[in-house]
């Protein structure tokens, strides 16, 4: 959901103000400070959702989780159209988010033991490879790069709303969790691709730097990069459940 909010429009004339004096300009440091908060609070949500993972997940339990999603996706159009209130969406996001992160995890868990922990570390280093790669312009994200990522998202959403409407029908598409050659190397794919959207924030945010963005954009920017940090980490879970099931 990051490339929703942080994309080649974030910054257009449009959506930025001059910054007001009195509370400063968009900083790197404000951005990483209120992504740390993000992710504290992302993981208190974590902690509370792994202690209550096996009242959560029930039968009935598809339709609440269902409701969840719409409700996040409600936050992230909001946020898009509204900045200033990127604070508090992001804080409401990182609550539900990390709950359902908790609760999914504490599942997978239960049957791959040590599976969470290999997935954070797993996570950690994948961002700081992405960050070093951009960092030293090792990856350039030129108009044809970011293109090509945006391409794919869409292209993956699509394929997840076919999957929806079938499973409405009974019908589901076997191969996107089977732990089989084809059903691993999407999930990798997938992985790659969330991996990828962290490039196009890291631009998005030093073009809002360079043109002297509002401080009040350090939120909406820390959003944006909390949800593409959170992605990557559900993705690589999933990467890891597939390959220890083929095992």
């Amino acid at each position: 959901m990051s490339t929703q909010m942080l994309n080649d429009r974030t910054f257009a004339d449009a959506n930025v103000d001059t910054p007001d004096p009195t509370t400063g300009a968009l900083s790197y440091g404000g951005v990483v400070g209120k992504t740390l908060v993000l992710l504290t609070l992302t993981v208190i949500a974590a902690a509370f959702g792994w202690n209550n993972a096996l009242r959560w997940f029930s039968p009935s339990s598809g339709l609440l989780f269902f409701v969840g999603y719409l409700v996040l996706m409600m936050l992230t159009f909001a946020a898009v159209k509204n900045p200033t209130a990127a604070a508090g969406a992001g804080v409401v996001y990182a609550l539900l988010m990390g709950a359902w992160m908790g609760a999914i995890s504490r599942v997978y868990e239960q049957y791959y033991e040590g599976i969470v922990g290999q997935a954070v570390l797993t996570s950690l280093c994948v961002f700081l490879a992405c960050l070093f790669l951009y960092g030293f312009r090792i990856v350039k994200v030129t108009n044809k790069f970011a293109g090509t990522v945006i391409g794919a998202l869409v292209g993956l959403m699509v394929l997840y709303v076919v999957a929806i409407v079938l499973s409405l029908f009974g019908a589901e598409l076997v191969f996107l969790d089977s732990p089989t050659p084809l059903g691993i190397g999407i999930a990798i794919g997938i992985a790659v691709l969330a991996a990828l959207t962290l490039f196009l924030d890291f631009a998005v945010i030093e073009t809002g730097v360079n043109r002297g963005a509002p401080k009040s954009f350090e939120w909406y920017c820390a959003y944006g990069l909390q949800s593409s940090l959170v992605w990557l980490y559900v993705e690589i879970l999933r990467v890891l459940a597939l390959l220890r099931g083929a095992s």
